[in-house]
């Protein structure tokens, strides 16, 4: 059964990352992919960003996440696979500030559903992720003061 979650959540975590352009003319297959009104340009773009970390020893462990960023509306998905340890796979729901993006991430591990406060700070093509200490009363992860944005992930592109 735990085979069978891993291989769902992997599946769902790669069909995320796959963007279909819609009305594309032609042009690159960058990863960011904009929908416009063509006949509005008050109306605020839509992009999708994807992006990956490679951590651990021989980078083994893979963080991946998908952002569609719709004025300051921001959803996507988030997923982090630790080599032969329990993954973290769901959706984030945010709001984009400037550069700064925050919200909640709404994961299953373990079979079972928890939520995480995410930071983000996007600049250009650099996506950094804000750190988390444990709370010792509470053993959850936890902004604090000393948080930092000190977990870099670099761009990926969307359809792989």
């Amino acid at each position: 059964m735990k085979r069978l979650l891993i291989l769902f959540a992997i599946s769902v975590g790669l069909g995320a990352c796959t963007t279909t352009p819609e009305n594309n003319t032609g042009g690159s297959s960058d990863s960011l992919t904009e929908n416009a009104a063509d006949d509005d340009p008050s109306e605020p773009s839509m992009q999708t960003l994807c992006f990956q970390k490679l951590g651990g020893t021989s980078n083994q462990d893979t963080t991946s996440l998908s952002l569609t960023i719709n004025g300051e509306e921001v959803s996507g998905d988030f997923a982090h696979y630790p080599y032969q340890k329990d993954s973290r796979v769901g959706t984030i729901s945010a709001v984009k500030k400037n550069d700064l993006i925050k919200g909640i991430w709404i994961y299953m591990q373990e079979g079972m559903n928890d939520t995480l406060a995410v930071e983000f700070r996007l600049s250009g093509d650099k996506l950094v992720q804000k750190n988390y200490t444990v709370d010792p009363k509470t053993g959850r992860e936890v902004f604090s003061d000393g948080s930092v944005f000190n977990i870099e992930f670099r761009k990926v592109n969307c359809s792989n």
